[in-house]
């Protein structure tokens, strides 16, 4: 078997949730990847905390957890277009598509078939996937908008100590030109305000 060409190994990221698995990352000195996929920035910013706790319990120094923040990724739905309305307007069938099918992977049709041990935590999940709607979205979850808009929230990213930001481009079956021209004004217009 061919040895890894990286010493000590290939960066190793993991992806986080449950304050459990957050902690064990910390201790192992591994940097997290999170996503957005509902919801606020909220859920980031506790996940950060306990993170930086743990990696100080942990006896990790400020500059290692400063390093280990600045590997810390996060996905997010990502469509520039070159106004607000267009991209809101292009985006919207493929991003709700995109929730409903979400909602329907993680929950089961009966919660009440299923074993009754794990029924609180669908129930739990189905509250917190309940119906969104797509002002809701825009509010609070999707980075959708011109350049100016999808700078802005990813300056809201980065002002919460994200450093890599993991661009979803493609969902919810947007059409292959949307996804590549949405790429390139995001390469072009939003990305150099972060070099």
């Amino acid at each position: 078997i061919p040895k890894p060409v990286q010493q000590p190994h290939p960066p190793v990221y993991v992806v986080c949730i449950s304050p459990d698995t957050i902690e064990a990352t910390a201790l192992r000195g591994f940097p997290m990847l999170n996503s957005i996929l509902r919801g606020t920035l909220e859920p980031l910013v506790q996940q950060r905390d306990t993170y930086v706790a743990a990696c100080r319990k942990a006896g990790r120094g400020e500059v290692e957890i400063a390093s280990l923040l600045a590997r810390w990724g996060v996905s997010r739905h990502i469509y520039v277009a070159p106004t607000d309305a267009q991209a809101r307007a292009e985006a919207r069938e493929a991003e709700m598509w995109y929730q409903d099918a979400l909602r329907r992977f993680l929950l089961p049709d009966h919660v009440e078939r299923v074993h009754p041990l794990l029924q609180p935590g669908f129930r739990a999940l189905a509250q917190t996937m309940g119906p969104i709607t797509w002002d809701q979205l825009l509010a609070e979850t999707l980075a959708v908008g011109s350049p100016d808009t999808v700078a802005d929230k990813i300056a809201e990213m980065r002002d919460l100590g994200v450093g890599e930001v993991l661009c979803w481009m493609n969902f919810g079956g947007l059409p292959h030109e949307r996804v590549r021209r949405s790429m390139e004004l995001f390469a072009r217009e939003v990305l150099p305000r972060f070099r």
